[in-house]
């Protein structure tokens, strides 16, 4: 059926815009609407996994505080062992069958994840319901990266990246601000922890269940290859060694090992050193994780206004040169944790901010640079390249971060990836003078 649906939606959408987004020929308006759905939810879930997971640590399960951070990390940790295994399969596969089928079955692993984590009565049945979690995250994960540059034309990259930065704040604003103040919501009607954890995982569930099902309807059928021979596997396989030997994908790999993991890092490290300050200032899990949550939304309003802006500065200069902002910001913002005195504090908000708006602004740039330079054909076994830089880097990041956190305070993850991210700045500014490449049609004229 996919085969033979994509002729006619080409014929019949060449030069579709959505707002000032011009797509690429086949690609439809509701295709694009139904995708950035899909960042919401999908990335609201993943974000909100790790933001809520606090949650079920301390009320369901009663970890002792000075096991969280190491139990934490471990989570992140075997989850993204996972993600290794899966990426290249799942990337070689929306290269060959389609994006379509494989961020359905995503969803729906995703779907199974959620509604079983808060009936774990122990911390194996925990890791064992992750795997289902990590299933979908890899697929949704990979697919989404894919659709993100699949769809605009190289002039609108940055502007769609932009767009989709925007749904994914609020997609991660939804799950800590709406779903995170649900069991808070139940114990004011006479709910017991218990109850409203599970209230609030079954209503992600939910979610993801009902996006499964709007993405195997909604989503643009086939790949853009169209109905031409699709690579082989094995010359998909070779994709991401052939692609390295570009500096500008290897620096965009290497922002991909933090770009990922830092969203990952600040939403586990920041929650769970959110229930360890309240709990000192004598607040329950529950209220100390609804507090948090505001504080989420508060900072991600910036972050909102912001993604848009960063969007349309991406498609106005070079890509690296985006890049090293991105790097710039984002160093700032994880090394100034150091001097945070709680998540919960309002006088902590400029820090949250600033390490916000890095987040986002890496995240972009190295998807606008990797989906500039990856060859079309093999773009999403390039990208699968990506996202296993980014499992790796959670790995890293999150497995010797949980230990940091435990040893020496909740501040020492975020300098550990920071540190990273200023040594990658010296890295970037090098390739940009010695290797800056071809800039995108759009910018080519005005020399920038």
């Amino acid at each position: 059926m996919d085969t033979h649906a994509r002729p006619a939606m080409t014929a019949a959408t060449d030069g579709a815009r959505l707002g000032p987004i011009d797509l690429a020929p086949g690609v439809t308006r509701s295709n694009v609407v139904i995708k950035l759905l899909a960042s919401l939810i999908g990335i609201g879930a993943l974000s909100g996994m790790a933001i809520l997971q606090s949650y079920i640590l301390t009320t369901h399960l009663h970890v002792p505080r000075p096991l969280q951070g190491t139990l934490t990390g471990d989570l992140a940790f075997w989850s993204e062992v996972i993600g290794l295994i899966l990426f290249i399969p799942f990337g070689m596969a929306a290269d060959r069958v389609g994006r379509r089928p494989l961020i359905a079955f995503g969803f729906a692993m995703l779907t199974l994840g959620w509604g079983l984590y808060p009936f774990a009565a122990t911390t194996d049945q925990l890791f064992v319901f992750r795997i289902f979690y990590a299933i979908g995250a890899a697929a949704v994960a990979g697919t989404l990266a894919t659709l993100v540059n699949d769809y605009p034309r190289e002039t609108s990259r940055g502007k769609l990246i932009g767009a989709t930065s925007f749904v994914n704040t609020l997609g991660t604003m939804f799950f800590a601000g709406v779903i995170g103040r649900i069991p808070e919501v139940l114990a004011a009607r006479g709910y017991d922890a218990i109850t409203g954890g599970r209230a609030m995982y079954l209503t992600g569930a939910g979610l993801c269940a009902v996006m499964a099902v709007v993405c195997a309807r909604g989503l643009m059928a086939g790949t853009p290859a169209g109905r031409g021979p699709r690579p082989p596997p094995r010359e998909l396989a070779a994709a991401i060694g052939r692609a390295v030997r570009n500096p500008r994908i290897a620096v965009a790999y290497a922002a991909a090992l933090v770009a990922r993991s830092d969203v990952v890092v600040k939403g586990l490290f920041l929650s769970l050193w959110a229930i360890q300050a309240g709990r000192a200032e004598g607040l329950s899990p529950g209220r100390a994780i609804a507090q948090f949550g505001t504080m989420i939304i508060i900072m991600y309003v910036v972050s909102l206004v912001s993604a848009p802006v960063f969007g349309w500065y991406i498609d106005r200069v070079h890509r690296m040169t985006a890049m090293i902002v991105a790097l710039a910001t984002a160093a700032t913002g994880y090394l100034s944790m150091r001097f945070m005195s709680s998540p919960l504090d309002f006088a902590m908000i400029p820090l949250l901010v600033v390490l916000t708006l890095g987040t986002g602004f890496m995240v972009k740039a190295a998807a606008a640079l990797i989906g500039q330079e990856a060859p079309v054909r093999e773009r999403s076994s390039v990208i699968a390249g990506s996202s296993m830089c980014g499992a790796f880097g959670i790995l890293v990041f999150t497995s010797i971060g949980g230990r940091l956190f435990d040893a020496w305070g909740p501040w020492a993850p975020f300098v550990l990836v920071g540190g990273y991210q200023l040594l990658l700045l010296v890295v970037a500014i090098i390739v940009r003078r010695v290797a800056p490449g071809v800039a995108p049609v759009a910018r080519a004229s005005s020399g920038r």
